[in-house]
């Protein structure tokens, strides 16, 4: 779920530091990680990192919203974290808790009107599957491991890093969970970056 003091994507977590946005996660890999570990950053860095970067906040992101928001059962399931905000009497968490439900779903016609989203749960599954599993230069219909074949690189980080912001919510187990081919092949990808992520393996990968 989204981070309690951060409410926009993308968000990575190396080693339980919290990275926001696109442009500070970028400089934490490259001054934190790669130049201490004489990674080869154009190993890592690849030339189609912005091409992911973009489409992960300009594309990825924005269908998430009205996803999440889609009801208000949704809406809710999102501020899930105030339960655990011990600093917070039990009164506060659930006023939070149902003001921030209702503003997010009212919000919800709101997003889709700009973006002219008409089926949000439809177009989300359908982009990722056009965008990021059929394409030849991301999953390749599963050929691919990664994006760019069998090293994971920082492209793979940024995409998993926005759908990683909404795991364990409706919109994301619908997607995940679907019983078709090309979710099947989304699924196997998310579980092999999550499965790097933690340690920060994949700046160590080797072809």
């Amino acid at each position: 779920s989204f981070s309690k003091d951060y409410k926009k994507v993308p968000i990575v977590e190396f080693d339980d530091i919290q990275i926001n946005d696109s442009a500070p996660i970028i400089n934490y890999i490259t001054e934190n990680l790669i130049k201490k570990d004489n990674i080869n950053s154009n190993q890592f860095i690849t030339k189609d990192t912005n091409k992911w970067d973009e489409w992960s906040e300009k594309k990825l992101a924005v269908m998430l919203y009205p996803n999440i928001t889609r009801s208000m059962n949704e809406s809710y399931e999102c501020f899930g974290y105030t339960e655990d905000v011990l600093e917070w009497n039990p009164i506060t968490r659930i006023f939070t808790r149902l003001a921030g439900t209702l503003a997010m779903t009212l919000a919800n016609s709101k997003i889709k009107n700009k973006y002219n989203i008409i089926n949000e749960r439809e177009e989300l599954n359908a982009m990722l599957i056009k965008d990021f599993i059929e394409d030849k230069n991301g999953l390749n219909n599963g050929n691919n491991k990664y994006i760019n074949g069998n090293i994971i690189t920082l492209s793979d980080i940024m995409v998993y890093g926005v759908l990683h912001s909404i795991e364990g919510l409706t919109a994301f187990n619908e997607i995940m969970n679907k019983d078709e081919p090309a979710n099947k092949i989304l699924k196997i990808w998310y579980q092999n970056v999550q499965n790097q992520v933690p340690s920060c393996e994949m700046i160590k990968a080797k072809a």
